[in-house]
């Protein structure tokens, strides 16, 4: 299936980065808070109109989930008593999740969230190394949903202590050891309060990736099709190698996945929608910014459309950590940083980014 792209709008909105922390409501609401700037943006129309809110330095943020029952819901990044843990090498390692309400939107963009925490208990969970020399346990990806349910499904990565691959790249270029990553998922049937263990959804020991360099499976989104039914694409690179965004399936729940499969030959923090007429998208980047379309479930998928072209190494290219909505049926807004005019202009080291907005339509030929 081809699909074409007609560009309708571009915006700019000054210095900033990592637009991935969207909260979405069902009457249109977009509230997306900014990294390395001080405003989040804001549209009350799906993202045909926005507007920029003042963000206080050093506030914390999260991307919510609007529930069935109409409240917003949101779950920590890191594990939250990390740098409580005394000895890393212990035989059971804690995660701790922070838990995060809010009644309405109005609250998620004021700030006015109520906080709780939780225990999970992930097997053979593992102390281990970002691709930046950070030292972690266990983090929450972006893929969060209510499945139909009302269960809440939600996507981790890390280590454990079955993972046993190194990655040649950070020995030489970072001098520490980086075990590739593996992603699992986690089950709540209580409205959040509390998770379980799930499955896992793929590893390296059990599905190997041919380049070497590759980082592992991390960044997993989701997103249910149908009752039962959860696409997953995931992010096997980045640093300065191209590995590919991997997707896989699970028809259970989440309970048991699919072999993964490649879709793109790189990519960052995938995230999924769905179109009014059926279409799954996934937007990704770092490399390019692109997207990615799927006519039959997240089965087979397009060849990327670049949004942006940028091939830079990281300090001089896109994040790749974007959002994207169908803010009308058949037009598509994606939000993402890019840094050629910063570049350009000679600005500085972390100030090269800037926000840009555009607005496709997209036609698919049969």
């Amino acid at each position: 299936m081809k699909y074409t792209l007609k560009q309708l709008s571009h915006q700019t909105f000054g210095c900033g980065s990592y637009a991935c922390q969207d909260t979405q409501s069902r009457d249109g609401q977009i509230y997306l808070p900014i990294d390395d700037a001080h405003f989040a943006l804001y549209s009350a129309d799906k993202g045909k109109n926005w507007a920029t809110l003042p963000l206080a330095q050093g506030r914390k943020t999260d991307r919510f989930i609007q529930l069935q029952d109409g409240s917003f819901y949101a779950l920590s990044f890191d594990n939250v008593v990390h740098d409580a843990i005394r000895s890393l090498n212990q035989e059971n390692i804690p995660f701790v999740a922070g838990i995060y309400r809010a009644k309405s939107i109005e609250d998620v963009c004021t700030g006015n969230v109520s906080s709780a925490f939780t225990q999970i208990q992930i097997p053979g969970l593992s102390a281990g190394f970002g691709d930046s020399n950070n030292s972690h346990t266990g983090c929450i990806s972006n893929g969060l949903i209510q499945l139909a349910n009302g269960d809440i499904l939600a996507t981790m990565y890390g280590q454990t202590k079955d993972d046993t691959t190194l990655c040649p790249y950070f020995r030489e270029h970072g001098g520490y050891d980086f075990y590739l990553y593996r992603s699992w998922c986690i089950l709540s049937k209580d409205g959040g309060n509390t998770f379980s263990f799930l499955s896992t959804i793929a590893d390296v020991q059990t599905y190997p990736i041919p380049d070497v360099n590759a980082e592992g499976y991390c960044e997993p989104d989701i997103i249910e099709i149908e009752p039962g039914h959860i696409v997953c694409v995931i992010r096997t690179g980045g640093h300065e190698v191209y590995s590919p965004l991997y997707c896989t399936h699970s028809y259970d729940s989440g309970k048991t996945w699919e072999a993964p499969y490649p879709i793109c030959s790189w990519g960052v923090l995938p995230k999924l929608f769905t179109m009014a007429d059926g279409t799954l998208v996934c937007v990704s980047g770092h490399i390019h910014t692109m997207l990615l379309f799927s006519a039959d479930k997240g089965r087979t998928w397009s060849e990327p459309y670049i949004i942006e072209p940028c091939d830079g190494k990281w300090d001089k290219s896109p994040s790749g950590y974007n959002s994207a909505f169908e803010s009308s049926p058949g037009e598509i807004t994606i939000v993402y940083d890019d840094p050629k005019e910063g570049i350009q202009e000679g600005a500085p080291e972390g100030q090269l980014r800037r926000i840009y907005i555009r607005t496709y339509s997209v036609e698919r030929e049969n």
